[in-house]
Parts: C-alpha cells; structure tokens; sequence
C-alpha cells in the first residue's frame, strides 16, 4: 500500500510541474493577443473620431471585421497617418476594453443618399369618405333636426299642462270651442301640407308636407273623438260618419303626401268603428263600412305600389270579421249572410288587384286560405247550420273558380278541401242524410274540377294527390261517424271506401288512353291508393282471416295490370300490397295468436287446421304467381323466398313435427329445381334458408334432439336411430343436389360441405361412438381414393370440411396437451393424466387418423398442388406428433416409471434423441435431397431446442434435481452436453446454404457444452446422481480452480491451432475468472501449503498462457 502511494505521488508532482509550464505559456500568448486586439482598435477609431464625417460614411464595421485580419493596403491607395505604438498601458485590460467600445460609434450618423424619399400619404379610400359623409349626414344634419323636433313637443306638452293646472285653459277655451278649434287647426295644417306641396321646388324637402298632411289628419281624428267620446257634443253614429269622411280624405292625402297619410288613415280607418259606435254597431252597416275602407286601402296600395299598406288592411279587416265571429255577431241569419260576403271580398276579391309582383300567389293563398278558415270557423260555432254550410260551400266554389282561373291560386282548394275534411271529422252527431248531403256536396265541388283537369296538359301531379286524399277521407269520415266501428266489422265504412275506390278507379279509366299516362305517378298513385281503399272495404266486409287472401288478389291484380299498362312503377305497389298482406297474416293468427307461427316447429296441432292451410297456401300460390309474373329480379327473388316460406308453413300446419326436417330440406329441393329452370344462375343461393331452417328444425324437432346433435360428438348414450338417420339423411339431397348441378362454383362447393357435414351425422346415428372419430378420415381417404381421376377444385371444399371434422376430433387433445406443454415451458412437469390424452384417445382420435391423413396425401401426391399437399402433411405431422409423443411418454413410465427426479432426464433425452436419430435417418436415406431437406431440419431443430429448454436451461443437473447416474463416465451427461451440439452438425448437413451461420453458433455452443460437462462431471465425481446435494469439500474447490485454468489453457491451444480468436477470448475470460476466484476465494479460505500450491499453480498457469499467447503473436496468427 506504501508502495502504491509512494508512485502516486511522484507521478502526480511530475504531472504538476508539467502542467504549471503549460499554464504560463497560454497566459504568456493571450497577453499577446489582447495588446494586438488594443492596436487594432485604435487603428480604426481615431481617424474617424479626429476627423470631419463625409456626406456619405459607410456604415461602422461589426465586430467580426474588426477582429478579423487587416488585409495589406496596395500601393496607389494614401498611406494612413502613422500612429506610434505606446507601450502597453500599467493599467489593466479589463478597465481600459470598455472605455474603448463606448467611444465606438453605434451607427453613421449621415444617412445615404440612395434611400429613396418618404412616399405622398396616400387619400382616403372611397370607402372611408362614403362613411365620413354618412356619419356627417346622421350626426349634422338629420339627427339635430328630429331632436329639436322632440324638444319642442315636451315643451309644448308641459306649457299645456302647466296652463291646464293653474286653470287658463278651462276658464278660456269651452269643450265646444276645444272641438272647433282643434278641427280648424287640423284643417289647417292640412293646407300648409298641400301649400308645401305646390310650393315643393321652394321648400326643397318633401318630409314637410308629409309631416303637415300626418299632424292635421291625425288632428282631426283626435278632435271627433275627443268630442264624442270626452264632452258628448256629438252622437257616435255622427261621429263614425265623420272619421269615415277623415279616414277617406287621409287616403287622398296619401295619393301627394305619401306614407304618414295611408298609415294614418289605415290605423283610424280600421279602430273608429271601435272607438264610436263600439262592438254593439250594426253588423251589416260595419260590414260595408269595413269593405268600402279596406277597398280604399287597397286602391291606394296599388296606385302607389305599396303592398304592405294592402296586407295590413286585409290584416285588420281578417281581425274584425274574426272578432265578430268569435262574438256571436254573425251567427244569425243577417249577420252570417253580412260577415259571409265581407269574408268573400277579403279572401277572394280584394287580393287579385290589390297585390303583384313576385310575393302575389303567396299573399292570395294565404288570403284565400283565412278566409275559408274564418267561414270554417263560423260553422263551427253557428252549431253547423245548413246556412253556414251554404256560405262554407260558397266560399269553396268561389275558390275552385279562381284556381280554374288563376294557376297561381292552385293551393287555394287543396286547403279549402282540407278545411273541409276537418269540419266534416268535427261534426257532432250529424244527421244521417245531412251528412251525406253535405259530404257529398264538398266532395263534388272539389272533386269534380280535379276529374277535369287530372289528364289535361301539362301533367301536375298535386291532382292526383288531391283527389286520391278526396277518396281516402271518405272512410275516415266514415270510421268518425259510424256505429259499432270498434267490432271490426262495419257495412258503412265498407261502402265509404269502396266509393273512394270507385273514384280513384274511374279516374284512372278515364286516363287510361291519356297520351302522358306513363310520363309521372299519377296513374300509378291512384292505382294504388283505390286498391289500399278495397283493402279496407275487405277488411270491413268480410271475416279477418280472409284479409290477407283479398289482399294478396289486389296486388295479383295491380301486378297483372302492371304488364298491360306498360307502367314500371305498378311493379312496386303490388309488391307493397303483398307485404300488407304478410302484416295482415301476422295481426290474424288463427285460432289464437302465434298459434299458425307456433306450427312452423311444433307441426300438427298448432294451428288451426283446413283454416290455416287455406291461408298459408293462398299466400304461398299469390307469391308464385309474383315470382312468375314480376319484371323486377329483386321482386322474383323475394316472390321465390316467400313461395318457399309459405309452402313450408302450409305443409306444416298439416304434418307431424318430427318430419319438419324433411319437409324443409323437400323445399330446398323444390326451390332449386324452380330457380335453376327460370332463374340467373346466382339465384340459385336462395335455396340455402330453407336448407339452414332445416339444420336448426334438427335441434328445435323430433323426441330427442339434443341425443340426435349430442352423438355427433359421442357425449350421447342414446341407441341408434332409423328414424333419426331419415331426418339427417334428409338434409344430403339440398348438399348432394348443390354440389352435383349448381352453375356456381361458391355455390358448388358450399353444397360439398353441406354433404358432408349431412352425411358425417347421418352416420353419427348408427355408428358407435368409439369408432365415429374415424369417420372422417376414413371418408377423407375414401374420398382421395374415389376421386384420383377429379381435379383438384372438384374435391377441394369436402376435403377441407373432412380435414376441419378430424381437426375437430382432434381439438380436445390438442388443447390438453398444449395446455401441459406450455406449462412445461415455465418449468412444470408434464403430466399426460387427463382423459383426453389417455391411451386409447390418443390412438382414436390422433393416431390413426392421422395415419388416414398421410395415405391420403400419398394418393394425392401427383394430383394435389403443393400448398394444399404440403398443409395436409403438416396437419397430419402435428396430430401425428402430437400422438407419437403422447404414446411415448404412456409407454416409458410402464417401462421405467414416472419419477421425474429419477427418469425425467433420461426421458427427455430419449425422445429428443429419436428426433435426431428421426432427422438422421431422412438425410441417409434421402432420394431428393429438395423435399427431405426441410423435414430433417424441422425434426433437428425440434430436437436441440427440446434438450436445450428443458435439458440445458429449465431441468439442467447442475441447478435442477435431475439424476445423472452413479458411475463415473457412464452416465447421462455425455449425452446431455452432446446433443445440441450434435443438432447443430446435422442441421449444418440438411441446410447447406446456412453453414456459416450454423458455424458461427456452434463455437459459443461448444464453449459452454465443454464447459458445463466438464463443471458436471466434476460434481458427479464427488456427489454422485444428484449434483444439487449441499456442500462443496475444499478438494473439490481447489480442482474447480485447476479445472478452469485447465479449460482455459485448452481453448487457447483449440483456438491457436485452429486460427480461431473466439476460443482465445474465451479462454482469457476463464483465465480471469480462475485469477479472480484464486485471489477472492480459494486464497482467504486456504491455509499452509494449500494455498502456496494454488498460487503457484496459478502463476505456472499465468506464465504458461503469457508464453504461449506471445509465442502466437511472434509468428503473426493472432
């Protein structure tokens, strides 16, 4: 340790001295480069400081041109001033740099001449002078004037409430002078309006007339009420007669003085009935005072072309007749007769002159549609008079006629018949003969203008939609108004939608030679709205469970007149209608609900017999007669789906349940044979339901079905069955009839797997479970057999299906032993004690199957392309593997017992021993070296992986209890250590190509096997069979030293002689390893001569290494 430290410090100073030296030179050359930088500097500060600045000075240099290289000037260039260098300064750099950067000028101070000069501000945009002026134009000019306006009414307001309160007004001014000087102020200033007017080029502002003409109407307004209503100086009927003159004379004024006059006039117009003779007026003298005031406005709306000053008149006039509806104003006769033809004019005649323009049509058709409201209304409440009737139908008719004549107005009597509909629906408790009156008498005034006009050009198909609403409202009107309805049986809602069908149906006869009938929907609207009418009449007149057979003859019939109307949109709705009546067929089970449904799996008994069988079999021929007659391919492909459906529900209702199955699986067939003659060949696949219901009728049928479906794994203890076999068997001919005569190849091949899946349980019925796991692979190469002269296509999905039935025999006892293998992995003895992987399952369900496997590939070895040959002998490797393993583990512990300390190791080295010998055996023997090559590799690498996990890593001797054996030598652990190396040789043999990738894992490889035989073997000198007993001697420490030093001279004598540098670096680790075990353990644990003699061994050894690795590097091997 003195030693140690006494080199330390020498060094250490050495390398002090050295570095002291190194420090003085660098402080020494930085010296000499700040004096430098100072020179520098003051080269190109002070000329610039001393001297007068230029009109153009070039910018200050940057620090990096300051710092960088001075370049030489040339010869033609002034020489700069010399400036004598001083000595360097006492004071140090840090104190002087910082005064010298602040003397250096930031930026020039002289600005170039090249900067181009500041650009003219540009002038504002039109934009901002356009909003400069509105804002000049609010704020300066018209704002000012309305607010001093305002400031002047609150003044004169308060000057007169002030004289009001000190009582100079009541004293001065009587009522009756208050009357007449407020009329002459209003005539007033009416005339300094009109003088404004005819003197416009001088007052050169039209609001002035406006405002004089709007104070002095409004002011005379004011003056009648105030003396009708406040002093009483006039009676109210001379005063409504007065503010019907004002309200005139304002819409005069409006003609020249524009807006204020109409609004003023509109606004006392509408209120002075309100405001003088009150609600209590005579109904007919307010009607024609209404009318001629709402004409007015009307007439000037239009003279000035202000449309909204006509609708908030009609507005108004609509609230008047409303209120006096609402009232009780207009239900007596006068009254009604009154309000009748004002709502007349607002709704029909006032509207065609008093709007144009682009909003005319919706302005008329909202009017229109008030006014039949209002009428609607007055029916309502008058108690459905025939007088209000008559006015209702009036109004009605008025407005057919108006359609008729103006196109715009369309909208008009499809509302109206609306309306209709709805009061008719509100009548209650109508007499009989008055409800047909007047039904008929509504349904004619809408009707018959549209049977008119339904065919005419141009074609509009809001006719047809109109009239087919006409037809569908008379059974509702009916269902509203009958009696007796809730029973489901009524003669007269029957007859309510026959007639609407008639109307429907006739106007589709009329139209039938109609040049456009096929161009739009009209045709085919009507159509199907009189044959959804005749549905209904059915369902009314005749027992329910005939409505689905009438429905189904309607749409039969809509579909055969589909082919002589040349109409392609007929097709859809007959089709609609036999949906309806699938819906009708579900809502009318008989004799109880789900009772026919139940019948479809359960058969005989559920349902209701003769009746039922009727009712399947009507809609079972109407949907054949669909498939037979449809143009559209969906339509037939549904039509056939049904047929089956239905043909199979009639069976059923009829047969025992057992034969359900069988009555499916007929079906299949029948439907095939159909769809193969008059069908594509792709329609062919609607076979398959009615083949997959019969597969689930197996599980759902029969007296024991889950015996029949339990057999087929062999879980069932039940006895063969004839009569099961005929139920299984049933289901080859849909398999047998797909894979021998369908067009299609899926379908073809899905028929080969549905043979033989009917075929396998078939046989599962008779056959006994111990022998039905060969029932595959027995067919399998029954089938490679058979079928040698078929290509590969023609076999290729029942062999699959075969292959998945063995695979699925086999699935149990692959998933147990998988299930220990990897358990294995982790290190857990495997233990093949479940039943599944017992004896005689193994052989039945492994074995010999997979034996069947390999014969049928070697039928087919010539025929089969190579992926499917190659994964049939896989498969067939894996289950055979599976078994020959399961077979050798059974087989060695009867032989040598099922100890895993005492035979674990030996077992594991059997069996991967056959693998390599298996591996071996395909290399000797090989013929093509192409097709063996692969499957020795496969069995070589199975076998060094399996001695490597769990021989080498999991259970190795050294760690794991694992008996060797008791003899020296002779035991189990040459070939342990052995093996794998051994792999890696024969593996090198089967994959040529792969050789140097095999050699560069066999050095390392050979390395440890070396290693650990000999570390091994050591251990079994001293312990015996079990090289984990407790305790190591000293003799046996001091020879594991030796022995590490032993195998390290030997890899570096193995690697000099074979030229290989891995060996020598393994032998230096060991080397270290043996040094570092001498020095930290066997010395501290030794004592006396042991522990001189493994020094000294370990010196010789050191030496002996040293010499020999010198001796390599002097000849150049190394």
């Amino acid at each position: 340790m003195g030693l140690i430290l006494a080199l330390i410090v020498f060094a250490g100073g050495a390398l002090l001295l050295g570095a002291r030296s190194r420090i003085t030179e660098l402080e020494r050359r930085l010296r000499l480069v700040e004096d430098e930088l100072r020179r520098r500097i003051a080269a190109g500060t002070m000329p610039r400081i001393e001297s007068v600045a230029p009109p153009v000075e070039a910018p200050a240099p940057m620090v990096a041109e300051v710092l960088a290289p001075q370049p030489e000037a040339p010869a033609e260039a002034a020489p700069e001033p010399e400036i004598e260098t001083a000595p360097p300064s006492p004071e140090p750099a840090v104190e002087t740099l910082p005064a010298m950067a602040w003397e250096m000028p930031a930026e020039p101070a002289v600005e170039s001449p090249d900067e181009p000069e500041a650009a003219p501000e540009p002038e504002p945009a039109p934009a901002m002078r356009r909003a400069a002026i509105n804002f000049e134009e609010l704020f300066g000019r018209k704002l000012p004037i309305w607010a001093g306006g305002i400031t002047l009414a609150i003044a004169g307001v308060l000057i007169v409430k002030y004289a009001i309160d000190q009582g100079f007004f009541g004293r001065i001014f009587t009522p009756g002078v208050q009357a007449v000087c407020g009329m002459l102020f209003g005539f007033g200033l009416i005339g300094a309006a009109e003088w404004a007017w005819r003197a416009r080029e001088r007052v050169a502002d039209p609001r002035v007339s406006q405002a004089l003409s709007g104070a002095g109407i409004s002011t005379l307004y004011a003056a009648l009420l105030v003396a009708a209503n406040l002093y009483h100086l006039i009676p109210p009927l001379a005063a409504f007669a007065g503010l019907a003159l004002v309200t005139g004379g304002a819409l005069w004024l409006s003609l020249r003085h524009g807006m204020p006059s109409a609004v003023l006039g509109l606004a006392g117009g509408l209120a002075a009935p309100a405001l003088t003779v009150g609600l209590d007026a005579n109904v007919p003298m307010l009607a024609v005072y209404l009318g001629f005031t709402i004409a007015g406005l009307a007439g000037v709306a239009r003279a000035q072309r202000w449309p909204w000053l006509a609708l908030l008149a009609l507005l108004g006039g609509a609230g008047w007749s409303l209120w006096l509806i609402l009232a009780g104003k207009a239900l007596e006769t006068v009254g009604a007769l009154s309000i009748g033809g004002f709502v007349v004019l607002l709704a029909l005649v006032l509207p065609l002159f008093a709007f144009a323009g682009a909003a005319q049509r919706l302005l008329r058709s909202a009017a229109a549609v008030i006014g039949a409201a209002q009428l609607g209304l007055l029916v309502a409440l008058g108690g459905f008079m025939p007088l209000h009737w008559g006015l209702f139908a009036l109004i009605a008719a008025a407005g057919q006629f108006l359609a008729w004549r103006e196109r715009e107005l369309a909208i008009v009597p499809t509302l109206s018949a609306a309306l209709s509909f709805l009061l008719l629906m509100l009548w209650p408790h109508p007499a009989t003969g008055w409800l047909l009156t007047m039904g008929l008498a509504l349904a004619a005034i809408h009707a018959g203008p549209l049977l008119a006009r339904l065919w005419q050009a141009p074609a509009r198909l809001q006719r047809a939609v109109e009239l087919a609403g006409i037809a569908v409202a008379a059974p509702l009107l009916g269902l509203r108004h009958a009696e007796h309805v809730w029973t489901g049986y009524s003669l007269p809602v029957a007859l309510c939608a026959l007639g609407g069908a008639l109307l429907t149906l006739g106007a589709d006869a009329f139209g039938w030679r109609a040049p456009d009938r096929r161009g739009d929907r009209r045709f085919a609207l009507l159509l199907a709205t009189g044959g959804g009418l005749l549905i209904i009449a059915a369902w009314f007149a005749f027992a329910h469970w005939q409505a689905p057979l009438w429905t189904m003859l309607v749409a039969l019939a809509v579909l055969g007149l589909s082919a002589r109307a040349d109409d392609r949109r007929l097709e859809p709705i007959a089709a609609t209608l036999g949906g309806l009546a699938l819906v009708q067929l579900a809502a009318t089970f008989v004799p109880a609900p789900l009772a026919e449904p139940n019948a479809l799996v359960e058969g005989l008994g559920a349902g209701a017999g003769l009746t039922s069988l009727l009712r399947w079999a009507g809609l079972a021929l109407g949907f054949a007669l669909f498939a037979w007659k449809a143009g559209s391919g969906n339509l037939r492909r549904c039509a056939w789906l049904l047929t089956g459906l239905f043909a199979y529900g009639a069976l059923a209702q009829r047969v025992p349940g057992w034969t359900l199955p069988i009555i499916a699986s007929a079906v299949a067939v029948a439907l095939f044979a159909a769809l193969s003659r008059r069908e594509q060949a792709r329609d062919e696949a609607l076979m398959l339901p009615f083949a997959a219901a019969a597969v689930l009728l197996l599980g759902m049928t029969g007296t024991r079905p889950l015996d029949e479906w339990g057999r087929l794994t062999g879980g069932s203890e039940a006895a063969a069955s004839v009569l099961a076999l005929m139920r299984w068997g049933a289901l080859l001919a849909p398999g047998l009839l797909l894979a021998l005569r369908a067009r299609i190849g899926a379908l073809r091949w899905t028929g080969e797997v549905a043979a033989v899946l009917a075929g396998y349980g078939a046989l599962a019925q008779v056959v006994p479970s111990i022998a039905l796991p060969l029932v595959p692979s027995l067919g399998l190469i029954a089938l490679a057999g058979s079928s040698r002269a078929l290509p590969w296509p023609a076999l290729r999905a029942a062999g699959v299906t075969l292959v998945g039935l063995v695979l699925g025999w086999a699935f149990l006892p692959l998933v147990q032993w998988s299930d220990h293998a990897l358990r294995s992995l982790a290190g857990f003895p495997m233990r093949l004690d479940h039943p599944d992987l017992a004896t005689l399952a193994l052989v039945r369900r492994l074995a010999i199957p997979a034996l069947l496997l390999g014969g049928a590939a070697w039928l087919q070895r010539t025929r089969l392309p190579r992926i499917p040959l190659v994964n049939l002998t896989v498969i067939g490797g894996v289950i055979g593997g599976v078994a020959l393993h399961g077979l050798y583990r059974h087989l060695f512990a009867a032989l040598f017992g099922s100890d895993f300390i005492a035979t674990g190791l030996l077992e594991r080295l059997v069996w991967s021993g056959m693998l390599l010998g298996a591996g071996g055996l395909l290399l000797r023997g090989r013929r093509d070296p192409a097709e063996q090559a692969v499957p020795a590799a496969v069995l070589t690498v199975a076998a060094g992986l399996h001695g490597l996990w769990y021989s080498l890593l999991l259970h190795n001797p050294l760690w794991s209890a694992q008996h060797v054996g008791a003899l020296p030598a002779l035991n189990l652990l040459i070939p342990l250590f052995v093996l794998l190396p051994l792999a890696l040789y024969q593996l090198a043999q089967a994959l040529p190509a792969a050789v140097r990738i095999i050699d560069r894992a066999m050095q390392p490889v050979l390395m440890l096997t070396v290693a650990g035989f000999a570390w091994a073997s050591l251990r079994q000198a001293f312990h015996g069979t079990s090289l984990v007993e407790p305790g190591v001697s000293p003799a046996e420490d001091i020879l594991r030293s030796i022995l590490g030093i032993a195998l390290a001279i030997g890899f570096l004598l193995w690697g000099i002689r074979r030229k290989r540098h891995d060996w020598r670096i393994a032998s230096l680790v060991l080397m270290l390893a043996a040094v570092v075990k001498v020095f930290l353990f066997d010395a501290s644990g030794l004592e006396g001569l042991l522990r001189i003699a493994s020094f000294v061994a370990l010196g010789f050894s050191l030496i002996g290494i040293g010499w020999l690795y010198s001796r390599q590097l002097r000849r150049g091997d190394g």
